[in-house]
């Protein structure tokens, strides 16, 4: 009788400890579980802090804003940055551009304001005479004549002409985005004495926008 307790108590044993192991295999392993979300939070908040790439018009702008400074300061060290390597920037007095338009390598701008060198830059409107005079010259009548950080419209490629002069930067430059800065006249000239300057960019080798002309534009007769 009593070995058939003991046989009795050692299968109820068994049968207990083979119960208790499967109830073990079945948990799931928290510890991976852990691993997995914070996994997923950590790709959540990456894709969360990336800052969305800017389109062209914010990077034209923004390059703009910046040569507009430079000019202002006259720190052509600083605006020879954003100038194009590979074609340098042209001038033009006018809207149009002509053929024969003044155009500065990357490295000469850092001698602009030194130069005593006279170029011939194109023709005054009216008379016709040539703009014959050293950069510094240049610069105060064709390059900042108004207080262009101020300006009262900056326009993004814009498309009509503000007097009676044909604008041909997008014949010269097709493939190029402009900003235009223009301060307006006065009533006492009638408002004849408004200004533009025309900033125009163009992607380089390394499709980063450089600027490649600073086209000037006034009332012409």
């Amino acid at each position: 009788m009593k070995k058939s307790y003991l046989l009795f108590f050692i299968i109820l044993l068994l049968t207990g400890c083979a119960q208790s192991t499967e109830e073990q295999g079945d948990k799931p392993i928290e510890e991976d579980n852990v691993t997995k979300e914070e996994t997923t939070d950590i790709e959540t908040n990456e894709e969360e802090e990336a800052e969305p790439l800017k389109d062209d018009k914010e990077l034209v702008l923004e390059s703009a804003e910046k040569v507009i400074a430079s000019l202002q300061d006259q720190n052509f060290e600083e605006l020879s940055t954003y100038v194009s390597s590979e074609k340098g920037v042209l001038f033009s007095p006018y809207a149009h551009i002509e053929d024969d338009a003044v155009t500065f390598k990357q490295e000469d701008l850092l001698h602009f304001f030194h130069s005593e060198e006279e170029y011939t830059w194109g023709a005054r409107d009216g008379s016709g005479e040539p703009i014959k005079v050293i950069p510094s010259k240049y610069y105060s009548e064709f390059i900042y004549d108004a207080s262009y950080h101020q300006a009262d419209e900056i326009v993004y490629n814009p498309e009509q002409a503000r007097g009676n002069t044909i604008k041909n930067s997008k014949d010269i430059f097709p493939d190029s985005q402009v900003v235009e800065y223009y301060v307006k006249g006065t009533e006492e000239n009638g408002n004849m004495d408004w200004k533009a300057l025309n900033l125009v960019f163009e992607k380089n080798s390394k499709d980063e926008w450089k600027l490649v002309a600073i086209v000037h534009d006034q009332w012409t007769i």
